[in-house]
């Protein structure tokens, strides 16, 4: 343990000295990457643009998947909103045996209590 900071010098000498000494690209070798590069660089061609083209119906098509699921949303709200069963749908929402709920049915964590006490202007 106690040569521990010789060790150290001697490490960091030999870090230094690679530090020092460090090996640089020969010109020739650069010479012969930019030839290569520069006749890499004029084999390629510019690609041709592709054209393709869609059908009417195929467009028509594509643009139902979205009007469709907009649609089925739709229907759904308003055969809920229609047909709404007895009493016992609301009280099932409503947590309780009244069937009187709000939107505290909904949403218990906000207060609505302090919103009945507002006054209008007018």
């Amino acid at each position: 343990m106690t040569n521990d900071a010789k060790d150290d010098l001697a490490l960091e000498a030999l870090f230094e000295g690679a530090r020092n000494n460090a090996p640089g690209l020969s010109p020739d070798f650069m010479a012969r990457l930019e030839a290569d590069a520069d006749a890499v660089i004029a084999k390629q061609t510019t690609p041709m643009a592709v054209t393709t083209t869609i059908s009417l119906w195929a467009r028509i098509a594509a643009a139902m998947v979205p009007v469709s699921g907009l649609a089925a949303a739709t229907l759904a709200g308003v055969w809920i909103g229609f047909h709404v069963p007895s009493s016992d749908f609301a009280d099932g929402l409503a947590f309780g045996d009244s069937a009187d709920f709000d939107v505290s049915a909904f949403l218990p964590a906000v207060a609505l209590s302090g919103f009945s006490d507002l006054e209008v202007d007018g």
